[in-house]
């Protein structure tokens, strides 16, 4: 009966020590994205804006870039599928 009593004990030392299933998923990945680089596009040919939408409905905006001519783009939101696109000039 004592040894039920020392190991139920142990075992429930044992979880504290280890937690409620470790770290929490996608911790690690957050903090990566948090310091990536990518690299930034780059504008040469045409002058352009995108809008970025956040479903087919094209209501809610959730992103914009505006690309100058050979200027690096400018992203503000995020990107999705539904998008955009608007030209207002050709680089020379």
């Amino acid at each position: 009966m004592r040894s039920r009593n020392i190991l139920g004990g142990m075992l429930f030392a044992g979880l504290l020590a280890v937690g409620c299933g470790g770290t929490e998923q996608g911790m690690d990945e957050q903090a990566l994205l948090d310091t990536r680089e990518d690299a930034q596009m780059f504008c040469s040919t045409n002058a352009l804006e995108i809008a970025y939408y956040s479903d087919a409905t094209y209501t809610t905006m959730v992103g914009y870039l505006s690309c100058g001519c050979y200027e690096t783009a400018w992203l503000s939101g995020r990107r999705t599928l539904y998008s955009v696109t608007e030209y207002s000039q050709a680089c020379n």
